[in-house]
């Protein structure tokens, strides 16, 4: 990081120099964001790609800075590429640790803990926190515009929601660029600069000249491959469904513990667990040594006879399907981990199968992407993520449980 008149530039590997105005630094050195140095981009994948080690902060400076540069190319006035830098800079800085792999089992979700982070409603605990209000207003933002913005329900101009929450925004640019760049991944390139090159303003809406549509396509598969191929890899899920389990078992053993747990940093997670029950240790003994469970059986959208079992058991609970088996092969119930299917992609990514995207053409007609491109027509039927139920269990315990497993769903 640089000192300038301005600001800061801080060298960055996905967008070289970057330069952040004082309100950007000031944001910056605010404890809540500082904490995302220690929240892990991508979760538990760096054990599928050691490269992965990038952090939410990063992610948070290249979203804001894109944002600015967005701003400057859109000519937005100056009040509101404040709003837009200050909402990149603040908008994930809500996420619980290994950001999320264990939300589902929280009170809250790292949307609302974001927006009671921006308007100080909630503390993460440091004691020279809770000053973002204060800083958004010094600079003549109003902290509801700015968690409105980051959260969806922004009622001002449209074209800065399409800007910050859109299915084309400054997060996904950067994040598809960034995680693409540490993992090693080629099918996460994407043209960034020339997308937002070809962004206007039109009727109130963000809007794309004809001649970026290739661009645009090319962002939109990217973003499918990464969650089919990098998001929702097999073996970073078997880790965090131990992780989850792990805290899931901390969480019974204590008293008001959540709270606690959803304001740690990843270090502080594991050094919790590890000194908790023996089956959370065991759990984070097995992640920090890559011995992950294994998977023994797996149900997948694509094929008819599996998905006629998958419906037999789709109501079960998967504690109940990890007790009934583990009965059948006489073990210990925490020898075997189900992973149902949940509609987690329209949770943590709605924007997935939304592609409200608009082209502008020389004539001045307006056209959702969707119905000029064959591309987008078919990724909108496609599904991301094919498995629909797997069955782990513990190495040593492989074989045993995968006939078993076998039987158990076929007679379901």
């Amino acid at each position: 990081m640089a000192l300038n008149k301005k600001g800061k530039i801080i060298k960055d590997p996905v967008h070289g120099f970057m330069d952040l105005n004082r309100m950007q630094v000031e944001l910056l050195s605010q404890p809540e964001v500082q904490r995302m140095t220690w929240i892990k981009q991508l979760g538990l994948g760096l054990l599928v790609y050691p490269g992965g080690h990038h952090t939410r902060l990063e992610h948070c400076i290249g979203t804001s800075y894109l944002c600015s540069r967005i701003a400057k190319n859109l000519e937005i006035d100056v009040q509101e590429k404040k709003l837009l830098e200050a909402a990149g800079m603040l908008h994930d800085i809500g996420h619980p640790p290994f950001s999320h792999t264990i939300e589902e089992i929280m009170e809250k979700n790292h949307v609302e803990a974001t927006k009671n982070l921006i308007l100080g409603k909630e503390n993460i605990g440091d004691p020279n926190s809770g000053n973002i209000p204060e800083v958004l207003r010094s600079y003549d933002l109003d902290p509801r515009d700015v968690a409105d913005l980051v959260t969806g329900s922004f009622r001002g101009n449209k074209y800065l929601g399409d800007i910050i929450d859109s299915q084309m925004d400054a997060d996904q640019l950067d994040y598809l660029a960034r995680d693409a760049h540490h993992t090693g991944v080629s099918y996460g390139s994407i043209e960034t600069d020339w997308i937002i090159n070809v962004m206007g303003i039109d009727g109130g809406r963000l809007t794309y000249r004809e001649k970026g549509i290739d661009a645009l396509e090319d962002c939109i598969i990217a973003r499918d491959h990464m969650y089919s191929s990098v998001y929702s890899h097999k073996t970073s899920s078997i880790a965090e469904k131990m992780l989850l389990r792990a805290v899931e078992r901390y969480l019974e053993t204590q008293d008001n513990m959540d709270k606690n747990i959803f304001w740690m940093t990843d270090g502080e997670l594991m050094n919790t667990l590890s000194g908790s029950n023996a089956f959370s240790k065991s759990m984070v003994e097995r992640i920090k040594m890559r011995n992950l469970y294994k998977q023994v059986y797996n149900i997948n959208n694509t094929n008819e006879e599996e998905l006629k079992r998958y419906r037999c058991i789709s109501e079960k609970d998967e504690k109940d399907i990890e007790r009934e088996i583990t009965e059948l092969c006489d073990l210990n119930p925490d020898t075997v981990i189900v992973n149902k299917r949940k509609d987690l992609i329209s949770e943590f990514e709605p924007r997935l199968r939304k592609f409200d995207i608009r082209i502008s053409f020389p004539d001045g007609r307006i056209s959702p992407l969707e119905e000029i491109s064959t591309t987008v027509k078919s990724l909108k039927k496609k599904d991301p993520v094919g498995s629909l139920l797997s069955i782990y269990a513990a190495p040593e315990k492989r074989d045993e449980v995968g006939e078993v497993a076998e039987e158990y769903i076929k007679s379901s």
